[in-house]
């Protein structure tokens, strides 16, 4: 494998740095100046008038003709672990003409404007009632900046600023009302708010985060399987203080399932020196799909070869080695994990979405989809339990290593002084002039970080990370804002480390979750109300017992067995229930402390005891 990805090409960019400063101030000027200009031009546009800009109407250069058009492939294998890759050259990658997931649409209150982040910008998102739809804006009022997450909906269907009154079409961000001035006065297009296209598919409410575009539906990574019959899904989301490029990671690297979530069906997943994993991958300016294979059966778990060898419960088959596991990276969004027999069926899936809220800031959104017993559907709130404490077990592993990767990451690109490399390109290709799209270019290809560098290789399941960060060190440098915090400090000096966060921080779950799924908020409130009567309760059962017990003490009330009985029962299951409530709120809230996780760690000395202790060779993907 090592030999497959050596012979990419990196072409270096000298830059003058005694005009460093002063390229970063242009850059940056034009780029603020260009997104004014693409909210006038949608606006005028949705108005019906004024010129419509298209890149058909001058030459185009070589060079976007490159990013634009798929790059030639070849098929190489290494011969020392037989996995063949389908590599291509590098190219752009075009962050904000990409379809994200934002909210469940069950999640997404009819009626309520709700905000969400997309590379640190803030959106609103609102369902309008009945068939009219889902509309997203930027959480801007264009009169005064106020966030228009703040207001309502209109009864009319039209989004309302709470500050001073404006109201806006939500498909267009034509304003069709200032409260303050005469009806029928004509506005001009600096009235418009800046709408962004919105759809739902599949329950998923997704944006496209490109102002002015209309781009279609069918980029958007869907699950066939939720479109057929006797299939269906369960759902959970949690807000993470981990970075998308580190989930993504996480989510292609099966090896950590039997340590950090001591799970032996993750072993499935995992490639060996006698079972490598067969990676492809393509490539181009807008999409890159990633898709690891590999023999379904346990590498290192199972104590013999028919423990090895035995199918997951459900799979159709007399022997897992008929059985092809597969991990699949679409990006930017999505990750799959699934099994298949031989004629390529399935029967359960898991499904990840991350949407790139910001900085160090990840939505995580999972489904579990299924055609085993379809028809059964546990409370969310269950579900959403177990999945919490999965995803606590190696959240704040993440945390930990974003503080190193993060900081690397930030240093690269600090000290390689490409301040041109800070500037991405913010609208379409149509809105972004041949200059400045072929800076960003230049400095992309001259300066790309190498996550390789950063860690030490050694598992043959490493492959398919390997395969990943190198696309993620030529695509994450074009990520909208990504390195906005570089612009204010100097350039010369160490760029600014990234602290690791609490534990009780990072592993809240009232902010990460409960308090954006409906399902879990709404069980939590009607518990605490349960747990404050049982309290109540309580309480009551003890005032009875000891009044009981001094009435008859004094003879005034008879010490009867039956009476005793009934009291302490009522005061132990009040008791009880009471501490019942006050688990399940703490399961919504900071309860994955490190005794838990050392309790998890203990499993291990079971799972792994059977696992031969031999001298390991070393293996370099």
């Amino acid at each position: 494998m090592h030999g497959a990805f050596s012979n990419t090409r990196r072409p270096s960019v000298l830059l003058d740095r005694s005009s460093e400063a002063g390229t970063a101030a242009h850059t940056s000027h034009r780029l603020h100046s260009g997104d004014r200009n693409v909210r006038r031009r949608h606006c005028t546009a949705a108005q019906g008038g004024g010129r419509r800009h298209s890149s058909q109407s001058r030459p185009t250069p070589k060079w976007r003709r490159a990013l634009n058009t798929p790059q030639a492939t070849s098929t190489m294998a290494d011969p020392k672990t037989s996995t063949q890759v389908q590599d291509s050259e590098p190219a752009a990658f075009d962050w904000r003409n990409q379809w994200y997931p934002v909210h469940f649409a069950r999640d997404l209150p009819e009626g309520q404007p709700q905000r969400v982040y997309i590379f640190d910008e803030p959106i609103v998102v609102l369902k309008r009632p009945g068939d009219q739809g889902v509309v997203a804006l930027r959480d801007r009022c264009p009169h005064r900046a106020a966030a228009l997450s703040e207001g309502r909906m209109t009864p009319d269907g039209q989004l309302q600023c709470a500050y001073h009154g404006w109201s806006f079409d939500g498909q267009s961000g034509i304003c069709t009302n200032i409260p303050q001035i005469s009806a029928g006065q004509k506005l001009t297009g600096r009235t418009c708010a800046t709408a962004l296209s919105a759809c739902e598919r599949q329950g998923m409410i997704w944006v496209y985060p490109n102002p002015g575009a209309a781009p279609s539906q069918d980029s958007i990574p869907v699950l066939p399987e939720l479109d057929e019959e006797n299939w269906t899904s369960d759902d959970f989301v949690r807000d993470m203080p981990v970075d998308y490029t580190l989930l993504v990671e996480n989510l292609l690297d099966p090896d950590h399932g039997l340590y950090a979530h001591q799970t032996p069906t993750f072993d499935s997943y995992t490639a060996s020196q006698d079972f490598p994993m067969h990676i492809t991958e393509h490539s181009t300016s807008n999409s890159y799909k990633l898709v690891g294979e590999v023999a379904g059966i346990l590498k290192m778990t199972g104590k013999d070869d028919s423990a090895k060898t035995k199918p997951l419960p459900g799979e159709q088959v007399s022997s897992a080695s008929d059985i092809t596991a597969r991990i699949v990276f679409q990006s930017p969004t999505m990750v799959r994990w699934s099994r298949h027999d031989k004629q390529g069926s399935t029967n359960f899936i898991s499904a990840f979405y991350l949407l790139p809220a910001g900085f160090g800031k990840t939505r995580f959104m999972s489904r579990y989809v299924r055609s085993i017993a379809p028809k059964v559907h546990p409370p969310r709130w269950l579900v959403s339990i177990a999945l919490n404490r999965f995803v606590d077990q190696d959240t704040y592993l993440l945390a930990t290593q974003q503080s190193v990767t993060l900081s690397n990451e930030l240093r690269d690109i600090a000290d390689k002084q490409q301040p041109a490399q800070l500037q991405q390109p913010q609208t379409s290709d149509a809105q972004v002039s041949d200059r400045q799209r072929a800076d960003g270019e230049a400095a992309q290809a001259g300066a790309p970080m190498a996550r390789r560098s950063w860690y030490c290789h050694r598992s043959p399941t490493d492959n398919i990370l390997v395969a990943s960060g190198k696309w993620m060190d030529k695509a994450v440098p074009w990520m909208p804002n990504r390195y906005q915090g570089l612009l204010s400090s100097s350039l010369q000096g160490s760029a600014p480390l990234v602290a690791p966060g609490k534990r009780e921080d990072v592993l809240d779950r009232f902010s990460c979750h409960t308090a954006i799924c409906p399902d879990s908020m709404g069980f939590y409130t009607k518990v605490t109300a349960l747990a404050k009567v049982a309290q109540v309760s309580t309480a009551a059962a003890a005032v009875v017992g000891v009044w009981y017990s001094l009435e008859a003490s004094v003879g005034q009330a008879p010490a009867t067995p039956k009476a005793v009985a009934a009291i302490a029962a009522s005061l132990i299951l009040s008791a009880g229930t009471s501490q019942v409530f006050q688990w399940l709120l703490g399961q919504f809230q900071y309860v994955y402390q490190p005794k838990d996780l050392q309790k998890d760690l203990a499993k291990l000395t079971d799972l792994t005891a059977h696992l031969q202790e031999e001298p390991t060779v070393d293996y370099r993907p």
